[in-house]
């Protein structure tokens, strides 16, 4: 199945079985039911006794089940491991992911205080710290043995860039079709160390900050990458700041990664080349999905020193 396949199924997804599961799962109280979204996952809020906890509900159409138990079985590694993320929450029945209907499965996250990183940072110590959680993150997924169990690999990023090889070379105009080309080259002769699994998406909005600590979310994408994929994806969206900010954003954010995960410096020289990489990559998936691929045309067309 296929994204779009995703779409259909949750926009046709009937709302209305949300109350009965989340009080026969979870002892939850369906009058505490908010719909937080539905961009990706269908989200809501609700409480257990007055405490936050927060519903992810999808679809095979989305992700094969045996990855979303993959996917879980890394973030409970991470969070019995003190990295700081959304604790996942067994249902009544001892189980972290439940199924119901035809191919939707269900899972709950204790609610994490505060809000968005976001953009809207001046402090140096923000970045310092939330460069210090993926610092952690990172060091305890080196320790991280997948589930021999789960008959499901994570995938490499050097997968996702052959998938959209074919994308590219229909649909993007020439330039993009060269970029592909340089940065295909470039991938095949970066080192291989300082290479693990890493979050996949680690942006801003996937990154909840409550004044001490930034503690990570939304684990859909895993992948094999080098580390400093997840340093590009943190800082990408202040793109368009002035150099100065942007290099002191980067610097707090790596004092703090090293407390706690060491990496060569040499891929702090490479940043610029894995944002490019990664906005092509978005790009790509763009097309597959129907869309213009527009959004991140800059971070491919118009690269900026880190």
């Amino acid at each position: 199945m296929s994204t779009i396949d995703w779409h259909s199924k949750r926009d046709n997804f009937d709302h209305r079985l949300v109350p009965e599961l989340v009080f026969d799962l979870w002892d939850g109280n369906p009058a505490s039911l908010k719909l937080v979204g539905q961009a990706y996952n269908i989200v809501y809020r609700f409480e257990v006794n007055g405490e936050g906890r927060y519903l992810r509900i999808g679809h095979i159409a989305l992700h094969p089940l045996n990855k979303v138990r993959h996917v879980m079985h890394f973030l409970r590694f991470l969070a019995d491991n003190d990295v700081p993320v959304g604790q996942p929450v067994p249902s009544v029945n001892g189980n972290y992911i439940e199924t119901f209907g035809d191919g939707y499965y269900i899972s709950a996250q204790t609610e994490a205080q505060g809000a968005e990183i976001g953009l809207d940072h001046t402090d140096l110590s923000v970045y310092e710290a939330w460069g210090k959680s993926l610092g952690k993150l990172h060091a305890v997924s080196r320790r991280y043995t997948p589930s021999p169990d789960i008959d499901y690999a994570f995938p490499t990023v050097q997968q996702f860039w052959k998938n959209i090889k074919s994308t590219i070379h229909t649909q993007a105009p020439p330039e993009i079709q060269a970029i592909y080309a340089d940065l295909t080259d470039y991938i095949s002769n970066l080192p291989d160390h300082d290479y693990g699994l890493i979050h996949g998406d680690y942006r801003p909005g996937n990154v909840i900050w409550d004044g001490t600590t930034a503690r990570t979310v939304d684990f859909d994408e895993p992948n094999y990458h080098w580390y400093i994929a997840d340093v590009s994806r943190a800082l990408l969206e202040f793109h368009d700041r002035p150099m100065e900010q942007r290099q002191a954003f980067r610097k707090a954010f790596m004092r703090g990664y090293a407390t706690e995960h060491t990496i060569d410096d040499f891929w702090v020289t490479q940043l610029t080349k894995f944002a490019q990489w990664r906005g092509l990559l978005m790009y790509g998936w763009d097309l597959q999905e129907g869309d213009s691929g527009s959004w991140g045309l800059d971070w491919i067309l118009k690269p900026v020193e880190w």
